[in-house]
């Protein structure tokens, strides 16, 4: 685990934390509540500020986030910032809690999502980033996948002011750039090549947000000639009609082929983009201020692309061609071991607090008086797996639990080795006899309370780029267990393949729901 992981937190007055629901490379967000009125929960970031400074970020860099955010905190569709100090070697930011979780957590890969859904979504980042550049004057310069949360409610949130700065001067007129920020697939082709404006890469990046939306897919891996992606885009002018470009509505391709223009001063501005028909038009579930009015009706419409197939045709196609070990690439520095999460402050995050809602949309808390195999009926992490549509299934709410998880009923003899071998094949290096380490845990610790387990997992995607995370087994009740990947850094959509790819080579220990 790393360093940050292992630093004590500051405590911090009336506060009382909770269970950790995000992890990145300078910091963590825990849940929290309020002492005063437990009732009220949010979010608290803790940045650690010595790992900050080893990656050659200044203290200014550091508050300069929290000053920006702060100042951007009065639009519906943006995190807002409660509260910050500095304590010991963090850094913590208290801001409202994004009860719904990852917007790209509920993204099937190669498969994208709902066209409704993403015209919603689309249409709420639009509103969130005309708010920034025109009322406040700044430019967010990491539009990305993981910096999209949702509430309760489904609502887009966008978080993590990291990389923003002012782009438009006292006098209105707008400063020129040449740093290189953000991230390489999302940002857009004058970052890396001239002078730029920050505000106008912003819009890029929207464009290449809702590419990824609509088709689970990113368009490139770089905007540059030497990406054959990026070439063949312009060659083509942006006119393309193949692989994920093909399965993209023409009134959607006419929207994205005006925001990917790679010409900054050809590119459509956010004034144009809000009169076409796509922005202006209404979504059924909807209100009149652009908050969504229907969050059943929203997450069943999201919810309703997400399978986990385990069917024997994939599995044969999957084991016997050799070119799947090659998707994602062992570390070989990194192996992983099960070890006993004696910190309890990574795996329990996953299965403590509500994981459900009833109808009346009310927490259900996870404990042993609850009706396990009705809750798995109702929990779409379980019900991605089933034949039928996901989304005739009951109503379903936002939460912040991840969809990277199967439940097994399966006694661990069985379970370690089948995700050992799992691991090993899906190009992670597992330490060879995870039962046998398991025992040894139980001889120290007992059965029961050897659990959780952790394992880190450290891989290259399909593209070369670092995947890192954990995997975590928690025993629930009896012999239900909740196996958990949970993703630290890496391209979300990527986590979700290697999670995908893992299920299926473990399927048969994965709890089907009736």
């Amino acid at each position: 685990m790393d360093q940050i992981d292992y630093c004590p937190l500051p405590v911090i007055k009336d506060v009382i934390l909770g269970d950790t629901i995000g992890h990145g490379t300078f910091a963590c967000v825990k849940s929290a509540s309020l002492r005063v009125d437990p009732s009220v929960i949010i979010a608290v970031k803790f940045v650690h500020v010595p790992t900050c400074q080893k990656y050659g970020l200044s203290d200014k860099d550091v508050v300069g986030e929290v000053i920006l955010q702060s100042k951007c905190s009065k639009h519906m569709n943006v995190l807002r910032i409660i509260d910050c100090n500095i304590s010991r070697d963090y850094l913590w930011i208290a801001m409202e809690m994004a009860e719904g979780g990852d917007l790209f957590d509920k993204i099937e890969p190669d498969v994208g999502v709902d066209s409704e859904v993403a015209q919603f979504y689309f249409q709420q980042l639009v509103r969130a980033i005309s708010y920034l550049h025109e009322e406040c004057g700044v430019a967010h310069r990491d539009i990305k996948p993981e910096n999209i949360l949702l509430d309760k409610n489904g609502n887009l949130k966008l978080a993590d002011f990291g990389l923003a700065s002012r782009f438009k001067r006292q006098d209105s007129s707008r400063r020129v750039y040449m740093d290189q920020r953000g991230s390489p697939q999302y940002m857009a082709p004058e970052i890396l090549h001239q002078e730029y404006y920050a505000d106008t890469t912003d819009i890029w990046s929207i464009g290449v947000l809702l590419f990824v939306i609509l088709t689970g897919e990113i368009p490139w891996d770089l905007p540059v000639m030497e990406d054959t992606n990026f070439e063949c885009f312009m060659k083509n002018n942006g006119n393309l009609n193949v692989g994920p470009w093909a399965r993209i509505d023409f009134t959607h391709l006419n929207l994205l082929r005006k925001i990917l223009q790679p010409d900054p001063s050809k590119r459509v501005s956010l004034q144009r983009i809000r009169k076409h028909p796509w922005f202006t038009s209404k979504v059924s579930f909807c209100k009149n201020d652009g908050l969504c009015g229907d969050p059943v009706a929203l997450a069943r419409k999201l919810f309703s692309k997400l399978k986990v197939s385990l069917s024997d045709n994939d599995y044969l196609r999957f084991t016997q061609d050799h070119s799947g070990r090659s998707s994602t690439q062992p570390v070989h520095t990194d192996i992983t071991a099960i070890e006993h999460d004696s910190l309890k402050n990574n795996s329990m995050a996953m299965t403590q607090g509500p994981l459900m809602r009833n109808e009346h949309g009310s927490d259900i808390m996870l404990t042993q008086e609850v009706d396990w195999a009705h809750h798995i009926r109702n929990d779409v992490a379980a019900l991605q797996f089933c034949n039928d549509n996901l989304s005739r299934h009951g109503n379903f709410y936002f939460n912040p639990m991840k969809l990277t998880k199967f439940y097994t009923l399966e006694e661990m003899e069985l379970v370690l080795p089948t995700l050992e071998n799992a691991l090993q094949f899906s190009g992670i290096n597992a330490r060879p006899n995870l039962h046998e380490n398991f025992l040894s845990l139980c001889q120290k610790l007992g059965h029961e309370k050897a659990f959780p387990l952790h394992m880190n997992i450290r891989a290259m995607d399909r593209r070369g780029a670092n995947l890192y995370g954990f995997a975590s087994i928690v025993l629930i009740e009896g012999n239900l267990k909740s196996i958990s990947f949970e993703k630290k850094s890496g391209d979300p959509l990527e986590w979700r393949r290697l999670f995908k790819k893992i299920a299926l080579l473990c399927r048969d220990l994965v709890l089907i729901p009736n």
